[in-house]
């Protein structure tokens, strides 16, 4: 997952690689991904890890 945003002028401008419908998103199953991500980047030993973790907990 990855993308840029421009705002500006009283606008925002997102470009990226994938989306999803808000209506398609479980919250209950976003919630339990948020919380998986996180107790990994907790439980993250060495720099190594803790970036992947930190990235899939940017991704959830």
């Amino acid at each position: 997952m990855g993308g840029f945003a421009r705002i500006g002028d009283n606008e925002i401008t997102i470009l990226g690689n994938d989306a999803e419908i808000s209506t398609d998103i479980d919250p209950q199953e976003a919630q339990q991904a948020l919380e998986i991500a996180e107790a990994d980047l907790s439980r993250a030993e060495g720099k190594r890890q803790a970036i992947e973790a930190n990235l899939a907990l940017r991704h959830e």
